[in-house]
């Protein structure tokens, strides 16, 4: 049944904050992390976005370690990685400087696991192939 009511800006719930443990450095840490909105994941694949012309075609390509990257920034709440002394203990200025610093101190498995927290924590948990078979249905 339709109801229109269900799309009223009162029946759209406020995200929450969720606490995962992830290895990182090889400890475990309690870390939190927020859903970004729609509205910041355009722009953040807009700021990663470049054009370019290829034989008279316009080609839009997405860096997508970047956009990952901004992703990660944005939506782990805890550590705050937005925060100065932070990165100071780590010797860097700027968010982005921060995860590349911390990067070099973790094994790939370890990032591949926080990114695919932030992807499951922004909605995106569901393989391809689910979202065909939902689709179908």
């Amino acid at each position: 049944m339709n109801n229109f009511a269900d799309f009223l800006m009162d029946n759209f719930e406020d995200t929450q904050e969720i606490e995962r443990e992830v290895t990182l450095g090889g400890k475990k840490k309690l870390m939190k992390f927020k859903p970004i909105s729609a509205d910041l994941g355009d722009k953040l694949r807009k700021k990663n976005r470049k054009t370019k012309f290829v034989k008279g075609q316009r080609i839009i390509e997405t860096d997508q370690d970047k956009y990952i990257s901004d992703l990660i920034i944005e939506t782990t709440t805890y550590p705050d990685l937005k925060n100065s002394e932070l990165q100071s203990s780590w010797g860097v200025m700027g968010s982005e400087e921060l995860l590349t610093a911390m990067k070099s101190k973790m094994k790939d498995g370890e990032f591949s696991e926080w990114s695919s927290i932030v992807s499951e924590v922004n909605g995106y948990d569901k393989s391809v192939n689910e979202l065909i078979e939902e689709a179908k249905n």
